[in-house]
């Protein structure tokens, strides 16, 4: 593919610039950890802010076209989601909440009568989850909306990333990141493939981030390292909590490790440099070598005289 997408994003609702050369774009993923409680929900956004997140991000939904409860398998998981369904004030109060405390406020819109709703609360990025990366239907009403979008790819096959990314091009959409994604809870070190943000970065020539759901922050720093441009890690105050996913997710302490390392890894990152520093160079002189003729015999010796020898002084020698 040649270049498509953006490889710098700024949405007009948010201060925070995303690309390689920004500090990483760090998403505080409450989810359904809010456990329908406004209160416990605005403690958290405070939580993550203190902790270095750059967002918090929620789920959007409508319970009933989004499950359907008359699969009897189906029906745990509707409970599930019925009981943590938020409505349209209950957006209103945690968006305002994270705009008091500096940060962006993200949802996953898992039905699309939220993607108009996400609109009207003018969300500066709507994130997809992997379960819809093939939902047509629902990106076609995301694209729509002009409104940087955040994709995640955990269980697809590379052809249905590919898809996803055409489909964007068939509507003009470039502000469009990709999340690479293990769907395990906890995911396994073993199966993380992390190479796989640089690869698909090569493949989509696009933004690449990490959704983590390994447990600590090294694969989060190691992300960064290959390239990964947003971390989003599901956070809770308490793992012990009632609710699905809060023996999953972060604490505010490990949240603010993996602030700290993710910023450490962009520092060490750096980017490709074909001169040497100039810290470097200060040992230059006895660092390396000149070739010296010793007793008639010419021998590559410390300290570099004057002008570094030429690759054709060695290969003379040999």
């Amino acid at each position: 593919m040649d270049d498509y997408f953006l490889n710098k994003i700024h949405s007009q609702y948010s201060s925070n610039i995303i690309s390689q050369k920004n500090r990483p774009y760090l998403i505080a993923e409450i989810g359904l950890n809010h456990n329908r409680d406004i209160e416990l929900a605005q403690k958290m956004i405070h939580e993550a802010a203190s902790c270095g997140a750059n967002a918090v991000k929620f789920q959007s939904y409508t319970t009933d076209l989004f499950i359907n409860n008359q699969v009897p398998d189906a029906r745990v998981l509707y409970s599930i989601f019925k009981k943590y369904e938020l409505n349209y004030v209950d957006h209103e109060i945690l968006q305002n909440e994270a705009k008091k405390v500096g940060l962006d406020f993200i949802s996953t819109p898992l039905t699309v009568d939220w993607v108009e709703h996400l609109a009207m609360l003018k969300a500066p990025f709507i994130k997809i989850a992997s379960g819809d990366i093939n939902n047509y239907l629902l990106l076609k009403e995301v694209v729509k909306k002009k409104v940087p979008l955040i994709i995640s790819t955990g269980n697809s096959k590379l052809s249905e990333i590919a898809s996803a990314a055409s489909f964007f091009r068939v509507f003009n959409k470039k502000d469009v990141i990709f999340l690479h994604c293990i769907s395990e809870y906890p995911a396994s070190t073993h199966i993380l493939n992390l190479s796989t943000i640089p690869f698909l970065h090569d493949q989509l020539k696009a933004l690449i981030g990490f959704s983590d759901h390994s447990d600590g922050s090294d694969a989060a720093f190691a992300s960064v390292l290959l390239g990964a441009v947003v971390v989003e890690k599901h956070f809770t105050l308490d793992k012990s909590l009632p609710g699905p996913d809060h023996a999953i997710s972060s604490t505010p302490a490990e949240l603010r490790e993996i602030r700290k390392k993710i910023d450490l890894a962009l520092i060490m990152r750096g980017e490709p440099r074909t001169e040497p520093y100039q810290e470097e160079k200060s040992g230059d002189v006895l660092g390396k070598r000149s070739i010296y003729n010793i007793n008639g015999k010419l021998i590559p010796m410390r300290p570099r005289k004057h002008g570094l020898p030429k690759d054709s002084d060695y290969l003379d020698m040999i």
